[in-house]
């Protein structure tokens, strides 16, 4: 049930963080003084990792201890390293229009990972008990 609700928050959180970066690009490649604002910040970027991150490990780990899909596990795994990555990135090695893109990746195998995840939880939850 926590793992459940777990993931439609990593859900929530992700599409919210992808739809930010994806706004921002077309923002900047629009109009760069709009990405000034808030959702340009450094302050709210922080703030959405803060969430994405332990939602996303506590998700993906007790999904991964309910249904022992590895590779649904990596995919996490892997979707919040891109995210990170980006964020980390971002202000030394990556563009602002690369940092989106990696992180816009990042987003969707997020929510792609979590959906997944929430699916095959709900899965082993049905079975039968032996």
């Amino acid at each position: 049930m926590a793992a459940s609700l777990l993931d439609r928050a990593g859900i929530c959180v992700s599409v919210l963080c992808l739809l930010q970066c994806l706004a921002l690009s077309l923002v900047i490649v629009l109009a760069p003084v709009v990405s000034l604002g808030i959702f340009g910040s450094d302050l709210f970027h922080r703030l959405l990792l803060s969430v994405i991150l332990p939602i996303g490990v506590a998700a993906f780990w007790l999904g991964y201890r309910r249904h022992g899909s590895l590779g649904l596990l990596l995919t996490g795994l892997a979707g919040l390293a891109l995210v990170l990555a980006a964020a980390v990135l971002e202000a030394t090695v990556l563009s602002p229009l690369a940092a989106s893109a990696v992180t816009s990746v990042g987003g969707v195998t997020l929510v792609v990972g979590h959906w997944l995840n929430l699916r095959r939880g709900r899965g082993v939850c049905l079975q039968p008990a032996p």
